[in-house]
């Protein structure tokens, strides 16, 4: 049945063989652009679709014929949790993020480097004392993620591990009364920091927006906000981390070069986000009316899910799609495009630039403890489980 076929189907093909898509994700791309991974029985069926190319991901991400809103039963519910700006149309998306964007401005990522820094060298500082080997999924990955975002949230230091491990359960909980408890505990720490900024806005995101755009947002949009940049933050910009720490073992060449040549440190940003796009697809979009797309006719109602990873490893065919930071800055959609892209964007490639680095330069001869174990990954998006590392 349809709903299988788009939702399992699509989330199988994107697991990995170690950094790689797997071969059926290959077969598919190789099959073309647009590709059908079933249609619902009975006539007039709708087709789920898998959006592979670069031109055609973006027509799709960047048409008004496309809804983004939440799919339950392969329809379109016309429902998003309040805040969570990945969910919505215009013209209430264009109005959220109008309200929330300015926090998020290149000019106050500017100002708060230093401190991104900072955590990133009190992380490192910690991890040398401790002394190896060290799983570097929760105590680089997850710390640095989570103690940045916190910050840029406003969220006290006093708080933070506490918050963290709410929202860590909250995913990764085997029972679903626990992840159900720590989500709700999650959200309620929310709430209550969305009444402390209303009465007292300070200089993070919380107080930019109620200073700036006060009256024309709800407390549930602004926490339903927060929540999401905590979650997209914490989550997304660990499992970067903990895979580049990963992917800096397995090519250790490549990033001798960011020590001996800091002027590549711009050209391996973008050549380390293609490569990993560890953020690999988005939620399916449902075709609101029909639409051409490339050679394809997309039918009203008919879904595509657009494979980021795909489109990001098309550049270079395999077998020589390589990680390589001395090529040309290549094209990616790892932050996604149009209306939705990442609106952390900025956020994370800061964490990303101050971290990495910073890791190649301080553990130059960091390895697998265990070299002979395989990495376990769990399911997509691409998660490294553990890593254990030594120096």
């Amino acid at each position: 049945m349809f709903e299988e076929i788009n939702v399992v189907g699509a989330l199988e093909l994107h697991r990995r063989d170690r950094f790689d898509p797997i071969p059926q994700l290959r077969t598919l791309m190789a099959e073309g652009p647009m590709t059908s991974l079933g249609t619902e029985d009975g006539p007039g069926g709708r087709t789920a679709w898998l959006a592979t190319g670069l031109d055609e991901i973006r027509q799709v991400l960047g048409s008004d014929k496309f809804s983004a809103r939440l799919i339950y039963g392969g329809t379109a519910a016309g429902f998003a949790w309040p805040g969570f700006l990945t969910q919505y149309d215009p013209p209430e998306h264009t109005r959220l993020r109008r309200l929330v964007a300015p926090a998020f401005a290149v000019r106050r990522m500017q100002k708060f480097r230093t401190q991104v820094e900072r955590v990133v060298e009190d992380t490192l500082d910690t991890l040398e004392a401790t002394g190896g080997p060290v799983d570097f999924v929760p105590r680089f990955g997850w710390s640095v993620a989570t103690t940045a975002t916190c910050d840029f949230l406003g969220i006290p230091r006093d708080d933070q591990a506490e918050l963290s491990r709410c929202l860590h359960a909250s995913r990764t909980e085997r029972s679903g009364r626990r992840r159900t408890a720590a989500g709700n505990k999650f959200m309620t720490y929310m709430n209550k920091t969305t009444a402390r900024t209303r009465r007292a806005p300070g200089d993070d995101m919380f107080g930019v927006v109620v200073r700036e755009h006060g009256d024309e947002i709800t407390d549930a949009e602004l926490t339903g906000v927060a929540a999401f940049v905590m979650g997209a933050g914490a989550d997304q910009v660990a499992r970067f981390l903990a895979a580049g720490a990963w992917l800096m073992v397995d090519v250790p060449e490549q990033f001798a070069l960011l020590r001996e040549k800091p002027e590549m440190v711009p050209d391996w940003l973008d050549e380390v986000i293609r490569y990993l796009t560890t953020d690999e697809k988005i939620h399916p979009r449902v075709a609101i009316e029909d639409v051409r797309i490339g050679a394809r006719l997309v039918k009203a109602g008919d879904t595509v899910t657009c494979s980021l990873l795909a489109a990001n490893r098309r550049h270079f065919p395999h077998p020589e799609d390589r990680f390589d930071i001395t090529r040309q800055r290549p094209e990616h959609l790892a932050f996604g495009h149009g209306i939705h892209h990442c609106l952390g964007r900025t956020l994370a490639e800061l964490v990303f630039r101050a971290a990495i680095p910073a890791l190649a330069h301080r553990f130059p001869r960091l390895r697998l403890a265990e070299p002979h174990r395989a990495i376990k990954l769990g399911p997509p998006p691409f998660d490294v489980e553990a890593l254990l590392l030594d120096w």
